[in-house]
């Protein structure tokens, strides 16, 4: 008498898959739907002024340059004045489709570019002020890594060396600004910073 009871609870089971798989594909194609809709409409937004974008310019009268003490840092060191008549904007936390909606699709091939050369600075400003660590000037190292921080850098690696030069050289009070500052990132791995910027702080 088991066999019915048994095959009873496997065609639950199948006819409840069913439904699940269903309802997935429903809001698969929902979801699909809606993204082309957005699409469409973003093809359609006519040109707009790029006037109010954040543009970032590299303070370089402020940040410590060196001339002819290590070949890896004058390489780093060009690469930001490379890059400094660059026009640069954070827009990592758009979407194409977003930046499309909002200053039309037009205006994306320069909205890529100037994202790029954000995306460049910050891995720069790391490298940089991690260079800077290890040759001994430490100092400079976390006037690189702030300046990367006032904007919105999102390297992770700059935060976790930052906070442990704070510690090096007596400041370990500002850890907090700087998990405040982690804290209000657009990241994936904002939650992880925060949480090993915290183990400095103990």
């Amino acid at each position: 008498m088991r066999f019915p009871a048994l095959f009873a609870i496997f065609v639950t089971f199948l006819l409840w898959l069913s439904y699940e798989l269903r309802k997935a594909k429903k809001l698969d194609a929902d979801s699909s739907a809606s993204f082309w809709q957005r699409e469409a409409q973003a093809d359609n937004v006519r040109r707009q002024s790029l006037d109010n974008l954040d543009y970032i310019t590299i303070p370089l009268d402020s940040l410590p340059f060196f001339s002819g003490i290590d070949e890896k840092l004058d390489e780093l060191q060009k690469n930001i004045t490379d890059l400094a008549p660059c026009t640069m904007v954070n827009l990592s936390n758009y979407t194409n489709t977003e930046l499309k909606l909002m200053y039309g699709p037009a205006n994306l091939p320069a909205l890529t570019e100037y994202d790029q050369n954000y995306t460049r600075l910050v891995r720069t400003l790391y490298q940089w002020g991690n260079r800077l660590s290890e040759i001994g000037h430490d100092k400079e190292a976390i006037q690189v890594l702030e300046y990367a921080v006032s904007i919105k850098s999102d390297v992770t690696g700059g935060y976790l060396l930052l906070g442990k030069l704070y510690q090096k050289t007596g400041s370990p009070h500002k850890i907090d600004t700087l998990i405040a500052t982690a804290s209000s990132l657009d990241s994936l791995l904002k939650d992880s910073l925060v949480q090993q910027l915290k183990t400095l702080r103990l």
